[in-house]
């Protein structure tokens, strides 16, 4: 038992050795695997890294290009929109991909809400006809009313121009004669009165006659006498009065008949004026009622919608910008049930005969796109496949990068496709990437982008200097495409240049020589768009030493910083925050005190990790903030160095430079 336990406790004796071995050794392989590594990073690349990581300047041609992103849509498109003047529910819709023939049914919406009007609109229709009847009712009568005052009145002006011509032609002069009868009667009558009076006095003397007889004769004397003097007082009278009288009284009927003539015409037409507008506006209400009652009748068919083409359903929120307006809360999926609002697209039938790439350049390339220009595109649905194209259209205004980057400008570029999709292979919506051949470089001295760094506005690469050694060597970049850019200046066929950053310890210190620098910018040329062929310029906002120092911000297509620029930017790439707080409260306190309020007490707390949270609550909260974060970010550091640009920020691959 003894020397069965014995044999049991040694690991040579139960054959483990060799395993306790070999752990061992791998153990010490990967320590010392790792304080090579650590070597390696720390001191000089070894000349098979940088042999393999060289390349030698040569004269290339290659194509300068633009690259897009976009999807695929039908040149030719018919949409379904709705034509209804309020909101409805959809009660039917056709299933989408469905390929349907000209006059099929699409899409029915909600129309209870229609035919009750309908309805109402028809009974209001029927009292405005009735309306109009009774009117026009009225304004014949008026005419017939009109016609006899105005009879009546005319035939008055007749009745009293007969009179006055009466008066003065007939009655007149009979009224004289009658006056000159009377006086001559009157006289005569005197006359004999006289002559018997005597007769009577002569025959009263002789005793023939009596007393009384005598008186009797007297006074039929006086009253003949009396009777001469009535009748010329009577001719005086009418001469001096009567005549002028009657003459007047008899004009003036004249004048009355003419004038209520006049009036007559004038109430007659105030009359049939009133009935005439009266009558205007029943038919006038009548013609409303009809139009409203047959646009609710053409609302009640645009209830329906039919095909009007042969094509694919496709549904709007299908499209780029229905994706669009539902990710922001705008829209719907639609499905039955889904209100409509007026003239919203619902249904698209594209003409998928002809497909079209719709994408969209940023606004710094967007200049170099022309119609014509040869296109390569490719889609993510066929990865195997590269379609050829030309450039049919490019935007005229640029549009806003919506909700996600509201200061992202980019234009919308059309792509005619060489293709045939007769098949239907090509569908709207699938993604694409083109590549739009904007210039070509011919035998031209070429570097991989790669190999270009940045500091500030001067381009340079790592040149290499036998032995392992390298350079920094400023050059002056011209055209490039996506992975290759000119050189214009800087260097020479044969040169041998690094694919990447070499470690500090193979880096030979030197500084541009400002000859150099100075010929290659000029102080009147803009600095060099770097990160722009590839979209716009990052902006991350990061936190160093995990959240316990102060924020720090990074920015271009790249963050690679080696030991030498750290140094050399120290704290200005770190940045304070107290400061960096300060100078974006100057930038928003005139618009906005209640965030520059807010942006105080961050640059006041002590503790940094504290200071970094709230910043990042501040930005979640106020996103029209990174704007101002991106001009204090892009600027301002190096003017408070003394412009020294070439020691104010970090270096970065094709990036921009950062203070």
């Amino acid at each position: 038992m003894q020397t069965r336990n014995s044999r049991t406790a040694t690991p040579f004796a139960s054959g483990k050795a060799p395993v306790m071995l070999i752990a061992v050794l791998a153990i010490v392989i990967a320590l010392a695997g790792s304080a090579a590594f650590a070597w390696r990073a720390m001191g000089s690349d070894s000349a098979a890294e940088c042999a393999r990581d060289l390349h030698q300047i040569s004269r290339e041609t290659f194509d300068i290009d633009v690259n897009a992103t976009g999807e695929l849509e039908a040149r030719n498109q018919t949409e379904i929109r709705s034509q209804l003047e309020t909101p409805a529910a959809i009660v039917y819709v056709v299933d989408e991909g469905k390929m349907v023939n000209k006059g099929d049914l699409l899409v029915e919406l909600a129309s209870d809400s229609i035919e009750n009007q309908i309805e109402d609109e028809t009974l209001r229709v029927e009292e405005a006809r009735n309306n109009l009847i009774a009117a026009e009712n009225a304004y014949d009568i008026q005419v017939s009313e009109n016609d006899a005052a105005l009879r009546q009145s005319q035939l008055k002006l007749e009745l009293s121009q007969i009179a006055y011509d009466k008066w003065n032609k007939g009655d007149l002069v009979k009224q004289r004669e009658q006056l000159e009868l009377a006086i001559e009667k009157a006289k005569r009558q005197l006359d004999r009165w006289t002559d018997k009076y005597a007769q009577s006095q002569k025959l009263y003397k002789s005793e023939f006659l009596s007393l009384d007889e005598l008186k009797q004769d007297e006074i039929q004397l006086l009253q003949a006498k009396a009777d001469v003097k009535t009748a010329d007082r009577n001719k005086w009278v009418f001469e001096t009065f009567e005549l002028d009288q009657k003459f007047k009284q008899l004009r003036s009927d004249v004048e009355e008949a003419k004038a209520e003539i006049e009036r007559v015409k004038q109430q007659n037409a105030s009359r049939l004026a009133s009935k005439e507008a009266d009558r205007a506006n029943r038919k006038r209400t009548l013609s409303i009622r009809e139009d409203r009652l047959a646009k609710l009748e053409e609302q009640l068919k645009a209830t329906k919608m039919y095909a009007t083409t042969d094509g694919l359903v496709v549904y709007a929120t299908s499209t780029s910008k229905g994706r669009g307006m539902i990710m922001m809360g705008s829209s719907e999926q639609i499905e039955i049930g889904k209100n409509v609002r007026p003239n919203e697209t619902i249904i698209v039938l594209p003409d998928t005969s002809e497909m079209v790439a719709s994408v969209r350049v940023h606004e710094s390339m967007a200049g170099k796109v022309h119609r014509g220009q040869a296109t390569t595109v490719r889609i993510d649905a066929l990865p195997n496949q590269a379609f050829t194209g030309k450039v049919i259209d490019v935007s005229v205004l640029a549009e806003s990068g919506g909700w996600r980057d509201p200061n992202l400008r980019e234009y919308t570029v059309k792509i005619g496709l060489d293709a045939d999709n007769a098949n239907m292979t090509l569908k709207p919506a699938m993604r694409v990437e083109a590549e739009i051949q904007i210039n070509q470089s011919i035998d031209q001295l070429a570097v991989p982008l790669q190999a270009i760094f940045h500091e500030g506005r001067i381009a340079y690469v790592y040149k290499e200097m036998g032995g392992g050694r390298f350079t920094r060597t400023p050059i002056k970049v011209g055209e490039r495409s996506d992975t290759t850019a000119q050189i214009l200046a800087g260097l020479e066929e044969g040169d041998s240049v690094l694919l990447r950053e070499p470690s500090p310890a193979s880096i030979e210190a030197s500084e541009f020589d400002p000859k150099v620098i100075a010929r290659f910018y000029p102080e009147n040329e803009a600095a060099p768009a770097t990160s722009q062929s590839n979209g716009a310029r990052s902006l991350a906002f990061t936190s160093a030493a995990g959240g316990d120092q102060p924020a720090q911000f990074v920015a271009g297509s790249n963050g690679h910083r080696d030991g030498r620029d750290r140094q050399r930017s120290g704290a200005r790439g770190r940045g304070d925050m107290a400061a960096f707080a300060k100078r974006l409260v100057a930038s928003v306190e005139k618009d906005d005190p209640a965030l520059a309020k807010e942006l105080r007490e961050i640059g006041a707390l002590k503790d940094k990790a504290q200071q970094g949270r709230r910043f990042r609550e501040l930005i979640s909260k106020h996103p029209e903030l990174m704007q101002n974060i991106r001009q204090s970010v892009g600027g301002g550091q190096g003017q408070q160095d003394g412009g020294q640009q070439g020691r104010q920020g970090h270096s970065t691959p094709m990036g921009g430079q950062q203070d």
